[in-house]
């Protein structure tokens, strides 16, 4: 029969468990990513995000001794920043921000609205082109193929396609509206030059 040590040496010396404090520190640490992407994927903006995060770890902190530490609590930390979500944008609506100064204009906006309307306008007038015809304008006339290049591809003669290209050009001209020259400027290159010469 051998002896064995019933209390060994390493029993014997108390186990030091972290504070309260430094508990909660790790935890805080762990979860305030899970807490934060919980926020933001509720429609909270990142700039507010961090104040809500504290938020419901304070409020962790005020329940700590009733609350298991780890994974455990992630539940109930998804449903806390919930009702903190919910909350905030309930209250959204009611807050006004005074601005101090006016804001200047900026200077690239007017102009992404102009491309914007002649994107959509070139879109309206190739839907009406028809797909054939669209085609050959778009690969010439935009992706600036060659026209050798774009009866290979679409599998059409070479005439096919110059008399594909010359109609929808032509439709082009019909189809643009008259204020095209001064409030729009479609993204056609030299096609959109010889439609604003031909009016």
């Amino acid at each position: 029969m051998s002896n064995v040590d019933v209390h060994p040496e390493s029993a014997k010396k108390p186990t030091r468990l972290p504070s309260p404090e430094a508990s909660f520190a790790r935890f805080y640490r762990e979860c305030r990513g899970f807490v934060r992407s919980v926020l933001r994927a509720r429609g909270v903006s990142a700039r507010e995000a961090d104040d809500l995060v504290q938020e419901v770890f304070v409020l962790a902190w005020q329940r700590h001794d009733r609350l298991a530490l780890g994974d455990q609590a992630r539940p109930w930390l998804y449903t806390v920043a919930l009702y903190m979500a919910s909350n905030h944008r309930k209250l959204a609506r009611h807050r006004v921000e005074d601005l101090t100064a006016d804001l200047p204009e900026p200077l690239v906006f007017p102009r992404m609205i102009q491309a914007m309307e002649a994107t959509r306008l070139l879109a309206r007038v190739l839907g009406k082109l028809g797909r054939k015809v669209a085609a050959v304008l778009i690969a010439y006339e935009i992706e600036g193929r060659s026209m050798v290049e774009i009866a290979r591809r679409l599998r059409i003669r070479l005439k096919t396609a110059y008399a594909r290209l010359q109609l929808a050009r032509e439709k082009l001209v019909s189809l643009a509206p008259n204020g095209l020259e001064c409030r729009h400027r479609l993204p056609l290159g030299n096609l959109g030059r010889r439609i604003r010469a031909s009016k």
